[in-house]
This record gives structure tokens, sequence and C-alpha cells, in this order.
């Protein structure tokens, strides 16, 4: 990346920051006409279409930066979260495996239970908060635990004390 493309990214994210997006198009296509082979440049020119809510260009300006780096964990990640916010949930889930396997953090495993929750699969995202708690405690992780474990409660039509969503000593074995 030479001095002139890195001056046009910069002043593009200021345009970002200031939700100036219209503008931080401009900048950011500057830079992808003169480099394609940019992969951040793409990534950013997704973010300011998606910025206007231009999902389609925006999911393409994604797929070409992941394309060209498919190790992107921002690129990833802005994927993931398009598609969770379109409800095409599969693919998110997807992306965020993808964003997993690459070395993903506890706030990735937390947005891929909040897919599986809205997908109904309880116990999976369940261990996925279990696993982002081990690796980040916060305050948040707690409650949405509760969150989920309720809902399998309710799923299965039970209440009380079983919360924690551990398996029933004596059903175990049973058939």
């Amino acid at each position: 990346m030479n001095s002139k493309e890195k001056i046009q990214l910069h002043k593009g994210m200021d345009c970002v920051r200031r939700r100036d997006f219209e503008k931080a198009i401009e900048y950011f296509q500057i830079v992808t006409a003169s480099n394609p082979d940019m992969p951040e440049a793409w990534n950013n020119l997704g973010v300011a279409f998606y910025g206007l809510g231009r999902i389609d260009e925006a999911l393409e300006s994604y797929d070409r930066s992941i394309a060209l780096d498919p190790s992107n964990l921002d690129a990833l990640r802005n994927r993931a979260f398009l598609l969770r916010n379109q409800k095409r949930l599969p693919e998110a889930l997807e992306t965020y495996d993808t964003v997993l396997e690459k070395g993903g953090d506890a706030m990735d495993l937390e947005s891929a239970a909040v897919v599986l929750t809205a997908m109904g699969r309880l116990e999976e995202a369940l261990n996925c908060l279990y696993l982002a708690r081990e690796k980040l405690s916060l305050k948040r992780l707690e409650d949405e635990i509760e969150i989920v474990q309720k809902k399998i409660l309710e799923r299965d039509g039970q209440s009380g004390d079983k919360a924690k969503g551990e398996p029933d000593g004596e059903a175990e074995g049973k058939e």
C-alpha cells in the first residue's frame, strides 16, 4: 500500500466515524480502483455501504475482502453481523464458525450464541456462552446464560430449581 492509498483509507475511516458514508465510499472506491487487491479497503467499503443500508453491496465488499484474505477477522465479523441482522441465520452461523476457527474471541462466541438462540438451538447457545464466560467474565454473559437456561426450561415445560440446565442424575441411563 502506497502513501496515497493510506491517506485515502484514513480519510475514508474519518468519514465513517462522522457517519458521512457517501464520502467514505468515494475514498474507499478510489483505493479499490487503484489497488483492487487490498482487503482492508474492501472491508471498509463494506462498512460504508452497510452504514447506508446498501446491504447487497456491503456483502459483496466483505466477500471480496475475505476472498483476498480468508483470515481477515474484521471482514468475517462484519459479514456475520450483516447476515445476522438480515435474519440469514444459517449463513451468519457459518461465518461465526469460521471466525471462531480462525481465532475468534469471547465476543465472537457470544455472537454465535445469539444466532444459535434465534435458531432455537439453545443447548449449543448455552455451550457457547459457557465458553465465552471462561474467556471473559462479564455480567452480561451471566445474564445471557440465565436467559437461555430459562428458555430451555420453558421449552421443555419445566420450572423451578433446574435453572442450571444440567442433566438430571435420575434421568441418565434410562431408555
